[in-house]
């Protein structure tokens, strides 16, 4: 086949530019100087667009929680809105509103329950508090030989600075309430979403692949659907987990003497075992304080004992066994995720390090070529759609 003159052209001068010798400057740099050099800046450009993106989010904070709850939850009900328009006769806009709807029942009825606990035994909280501190009055006063005029001092002192420093708490205090204003937009917020990425979602995310390149649209869609059953199963599996620490938990309050904190105690667990390494300490101290404000330090000992029997349990034995499986991450990696994600974005950060990282991961090795989750094949009706017509490959 005859090359054009053109062509023989182009060929002969890139011959010629690729002959020429680099200048003395550059020769004189080692080649593994330059080689670093050259990953340096492209490192520090990704680096410089992920803060560029973290400090877009962080002004839109309100917005994307919310958004990222409602991510979560999709992940989680998403299984049962397609059995329902599957083996009924809702269509999958009517099984979302089904499910959301039930989603609500679920959650209030969660909260009257362990909020009429927690108020009907209000009076006996209150007067088992004053008593153990008149009794830590009486133990200071006479084991540790200080006298009452100096505690009493020390509490006008700390009523003088509360005063001197009431500008500061009223502000505080309008700051909390406009951060339940922030709650409740963010809650409507993400039932919202929630709702339309449970009825739409399908179609949200062809429309997502659409703006990409027709060429990445198949190896997106496939590394996306990787990472998803990702998120999913490791939110079925933490859900799984929680529970079990909340009825561990729980059972030790009734074993304790204390039945009617059991539920309140179990909601507490539960909703704090969502943040990892953090929640289930902090639930922790939670019980074990009530204990030793209604019983004894005996009965807070035993309840220390028990919380540190279930986070074995749930360290162990439930973790390696089933988050292992789930989602494929180290234990280093889970610790600096939430370390990284906390000091990033606080509470919030250390809340959606993991499962951030669980889909990251499993998006990641696909497109490295490890392919996760080999059973999910390909697939063909994605595939079909998304493939490079012959026009855009003829001008590829």
């Amino acid at each position: 086949m005859p090359t054009s003159p053109r062509l023989l052209r182009r060929a002969a001068a890139h011959r010629g530019d690729a002959a020429q010798p680099l200048p003395q400057e550059v020769q004189e740099i080692p080649i593994g100087l330059r080689r670093a050099a050259a990953w340096s800046w492209r490192i520090l450009l990704v680096v410089a667009l992920i803060a560029l993106a973290v400090w877009g989010m962080s002004k839109v904070m309100t917005l994307v929680i919310p958004l990222l709850i409602a991510l979560l939850l999709t992940s989680l009900l998403a299984p049962v809105v397609r059995l329902l328009s599957e083996h009924t006769f809702l269509g999958r806009g009517g099984a979302s509103g089904i499910v959301l709807i039930g989603l609500l029942l679920l959650i209030a009825g969660m909260l009257t329950l362990a909020g009429r606990q927690l108020f009907s035994q209000w009076s006996d909280i209150s007067q088992q508090a004053v008593a153990g501190f008149q009794q830590l009055t009486d133990w200071v006063t006479g084991t540790l030989g200080i006298d009452t005029p100096t505690i009493n001092s020390a509490i006008e002192e700390l009523t003088a600075k509360l005063q001197a420093n009431s500008g500061t708490i009223i502000s505080g205090a309008l700051s909390g309430v406009s951060t339940v204003g922030n709650v409740l937009t963010g809650g409507f917020i993400a039932l919202f979403s929630l709702f339309f990425f449970l009825a739409d979602g399908p179609r949200i995310w062809r429309w997502t692949v659409g703006l990409l390149p027709r060429e990445a649209r198949p190896a997106t869609h496939e590394a996306f659907r990787r990472g998803w059953k990702a998120l999913s199963a490791y939110m079925r599996t933490q859900v799984l987990v929680a529970a079990v620490d909340a009825v561990g938990i729980a059972l030790g309050m009734v074993g304790v003497g204390l039945a009617g904190y059991a539920i309140p105690v179990w909601l507490i667990v539960f909703l704090f075992s969502f943040i990892p390494l953090v929640g289930a300490i902090v639930s922790g101290i939670i019980a074990v304080l009530l204990v030793l404000v209604l019983k004894s330090w005996v009965m807070a000992l035993v309840m220390v004992g028990v919380v540190l029997l279930v986070q074995q349990i749930e360290g162990n034995v439930l973790q390696p066994f089933l988050m292992g499986k789930a989602v494929e991450l180290h234990p280093l990696a889970v610790f600096l995720g939430v370390a990284l994600g906390s000091m990033v974005a606080g509470i919030a950060g250390a809340l959606f390090a993991i499962p951030l990282i669980a889909f990251v991961n499993a998006t990641a090795l696909y497109l490295a070529g490890r392919a996760p989750s080999p059973e999910l094949g390909t697939d063909e009706s994605a595939r079909r759609a998304y493939a490079p017509t012959v026009r855009s490959s003829r001008r590829a």
